[in-house]
């Protein structure tokens, strides 16, 4: 019988819900603002790629600091300020016209959007066991697909009807919105009863060379690289290749880059199914997603059709985002009982978002100098790297089965 979540758990996942998906209108924004950004100030693929790999390099570095204060440090307070200094560096983007000064502004944005995810991911732990916790990761998954959809929907539409700076300043009041309610609303501990059965004394943590060496988490943060290569490489230029494809008509190339959110739903469908036949192997089940996104991106090289263009994206990228649940949420959850959540979490997220930092600007000069069929093909090849990682590390992964059992 399926285990349902208590009031404090419903409550808890919806806020944390609402405030990622937020988090996410003020960060996947400038991808959709990009067209009309470069419209407005003149700069290169390369120049536009720059601000990802800013944001991406100083969102790893905050995700290794945060997963390692996480057990420290007040959740709660964590989330809310980070919504509301992301939002004051939205806004700011959106009020200045130096490059320069952008960079800035969107690395401060990273600095502030990597306090989210790691105190996100605690309440997790902390709050859900068994079943529960499985679902309530799929449930997780979902609002990056949300917020994906929230932030192209809004900055794509208003870039193409208004004006790009309208793409960043609604999203900082959406953040400062939701920053505030959370913070009013998120309860600090669970109360007494069935959710403080979550609640135990932690375990003390698995030394870092044995963690790293030894549990398989060496070749999985090398696939992290890998899928935040592709994931962000596709999300950062696909409305731009659309708006390519579409002859610079940005309101069709918007319309047409909103079938890829919603395709990534299929991609959580799939991981799930996936998970429940592979017996509950998340890292064999982000190997077989990894294979999926790579046939993807290489069928990419061979259509030039605006909507089919748009489909297989859409189907790159669902297959990357339907991992989300297994290598940001489940995979850290295994270490657990090594006393090392926080911390793997924070890792994973870092080294997902130096592949991201590689993405921005290697897309953007292979596009420059060989065209995006060059750029596909990369793509399918870091995805199949990718997938063979994420099968090197099951053996690791049953050995600290093994060794935290002997803890």
């Amino acid at each position: 019988m399926r285990e349902r979540f208590s009031l404090i758990q419903r409550s808890t996942l919806l806020l944390c819900f609402f405030a990622y998906a937020a988090a996410y209108t003020g960060r996947l924004n400038l991808s959709a603002a990009i067209p009309g950004l470069r419209g407005g100030i003149a700069m290169s693929d390369a120049q536009a790629g720059l601000f990802q790999t800013v944001f991406a390099l100083v969102y790893a570095a905050g995700q290794i600091v945060n997963g390692s204060l996480i057990d420290k440090i007040n959740v709660r307070r964590s989330i809310a300020v980070g919504l509301i200094i992301s939002a004051g560096c939205n806004a700011l983007f959106g009020l200045t016209d130096s490059f320069p000064v952008m960079l800035i502004l969107w690395g401060l944005n990273g600095a502030a959007q990597s306090m989210l995810w790691t105190p996100i991911v605690k309440l997790v732990a902390d709050r859900f066991s068994g079943q529960a916790r499985d679902r309530a990761s799929f449930v997780l998954s979902i609002t990056i697909i949300f917020g994906h959809f929230i932030a192209w929907a809004i900055s794509g539409t208003l870039a193409a009807i208004l004006n790009w700076r309208y793409s960043f300043l609604i999203p900082a009041f959406i953040m400062t919105a939701a920053g505030v309610f959370v913070f009013a609303a998120l309860r600090r501990e669970p109360v007494s009863g069935a959710d403080a059965k979550a609640i135990s004394a932690p375990p003390a943590p698995m030394p870092l060379g044995k963690l790293i060496s030894r549990t398989g988490l060496a070749a999985l943060l090398l696939c992290c690289v890998c899928n935040g290569f592709v994931r962000d490489g596709v999300v950062t230029w696909a409305p731009t290749v659309l708006s390519s494809g579409s002859r610079g008509m940005s309101l069709s190339s918007t319309l047409l880059s909103l079938i890829i959110p919603p395709l990534n739903i299929l991609g959580i469908v799939l991981v799930r199914r996936c998970y429940r036949l592979l017996r509950g192997n998340a890292r064999g089940a982000v190997g077989v997603l990894l294979l999926v996104s790579a046939l993807m991106a290489w069928l990419l090289r061979f259509t030039s059709a605006p909507a089919a263009c748009a489909l297989l994206l859409g189907l790159c990228c669902a297959s990357c985002y339907g991992i989300n649940p297994m290598i940001n949420t489940l995979i850290p959850m295994e270490y657990e009982r090594a006393g090392r959540v926080g911390l793997v979490a924070g890792l994973v997220d870092c080294f997902i978002y130096l592949g991201s930092a590689l993405a921005g600007t290697a897309a953007g000069a292979l596009s420059d100098s060989y065209g995006w069929g060059t750029a596909y093909a990369v793509w399918a090849l870091v995805s199949s790297l990718g997938a063979a990682l994420a099968f090197v590390s099951l053996r690791g992964g049953k050995r600290m089965a093994q060794m935290v059992e002997h803890l």
